[in-house]
């Protein structure tokens, strides 16, 4: 594992008076580079054995598989936002307002034994559109 030093070194060059210099890109270059040396000697010395083999033989296998599970999670969470504005768009015309001049509106529904509620308001057109839900 090389030092913060060396790291540094190796990123400087000779400016036009001679002395040392590094510039701001290399700055954040060789701070990239110490983070993830950093990161993968963490990894090494937290990884966790399972049924006495390493869980993850290396980092690039850990960051690997986070990285699935992180897409897994955005995938689900998105497939729950077109669920609950199909949902909330197909009880809206109960919850449409008589009066023309409300521009916003907001309503309780359950759905999959779980309470949601849907916020809505008018566009130029005179459309409900969903703007978020809780």
């Amino acid at each position: 594992m090389k030092s913060k030093e060396d790291i540094l070194n190796s990123f400087y060059t000779t400016g036009n008076d001679g002395m040392p210099e590094i510039s701001a890109n290399d700055l954040l270059n060789a701070m990239e580079v110490y983070k993830d040396q950093c990161t993968e000697a963490a990894f090494d010395a937290a990884r966790k054995l399972k049924e006495n083999a390493y869980e993850f033989a290396t980092y690039a296998d850990y960051m690997n598989h986070t990285m699935l599970a992180t897409q897994k999670e955005q995938e689900s969470h998105h497939d729950l936002d077109e669920a609950i504005a199909l949902a909330a768009n197909s009880v809206l015309p109960n919850f449409l307002p008589h009066d023309n001049s409300v521009n916003e509106l907001s309503f309780n529904f359950t759905m999959q034994g779980n309470g949601y509620t849907a916020f809505y308001h008018k566009d130029v057109k005179g459309y409900w559109q969903l703007s978020s839900w809780q």
